[in-house]
């Protein structure tokens, strides 16, 4: 009788730790995190990091923080850089997927402080993005709003947008056309709406088995007032983390 009460137990023990095993493995099904590394000819080199939790199978929360390491976006020791973080709320709508989001940016670069300002901007942003078996799009629009002063009253606030339409060629090759601007719309001193680049280019993207994918862009900048080259390039990958 005892043994067959530690064979039960053993069994129960079993069955309880599978169950376990199978909730573990269904929670991190709906988790996923993405390392996004760009370089482009005009911010230089950053590091976005891109976080989701499934809700249900049309909605997901999302968060991201984005790491600006051009030292003109802070001091030019590499101190006090520029940092993005935010959260945001995911919709599937049959291809499409769009993800409004609230994020907060920290440094100097929007207040214009002499040191660290947690919370110096706002930055409200949309991404759309839309993928069947022959196209893709990518588009995005953020707009970088100033909230707090610094020493000065040199605040500014910026707009940022692209939009990318291509071509699926197959599962792991893509092309299309690139369009991305970059734009002061304010400033405390009145100065009207300056363009800082405005590239208009093509694109080439390829996609492993993995996930994995790799797109470099390049092009003719059509706006060079404030001193950007006459041409672009942006390369970017997009790794997930399982």
């Amino acid at each position: 009788m005892k043994k067959l009460a530690i064979i039960a137990f053993a069994l129960l023990m079993q069955v309880t730790q599978a169950q376990e095993m199978k909730s573990d493995e269904k929670e991190k099904k709906k988790t996923s995190f993405v390392i996004m590394p760009i370089h482009n000819s005009v911010a230089g080199f950053s590091n976005v990091f891109l976080g989701s939790y499934e809700l249900d199978e049309k909605k997901n929360l999302t968060f991201y923080s984005v790491f600006w390491n051009n030292p003109s976006f802070g001091g030019l020791t590499g101190s006090d850089l520029f940092l993005e973080t935010g959260v945001g709320l995911g919709f599937k709508l049959d291809k499409w997927y769009i993800n409004p989001t609230l994020g907060f940016g920290h440094g100097k670069f929007l207040s214009n402080s002499t040191e660290t300002t947690v919370g110096e901007a706002f930055i409200p942003s949309v991404l759309v993005l839309y993928n069947s078996k022959r196209f893709e799009l990518d588009s995005y629009l953020s707009l970088y709003k100033s909230f707090r002063k610094g020493n000065g009253d040199a605040t500014r606030d910026l707009l940022l947008n692209w939009i990318v339409p291509g071509y699926k060629v197959n599962d792991h090759f893509s092309f299309g056309a690139f369009y991305e601007s970059f734009s002061q719309i304010r400033t405390e001193s009145g100065e009207n709406e300056k363009h800082i680049y405005q590239w208009l280019g093509g694109y080439v993207k390829a996609t492993l088995n993995n996930g994995v994918w790799f797109r470099f862009a390049a092009g003719p900048n059509l706006a060079t007032d404030l001193g950007t080259s006459k041409e672009f390039y942006k390369i970017q990958a997009f790794i997930p983390i399982h």
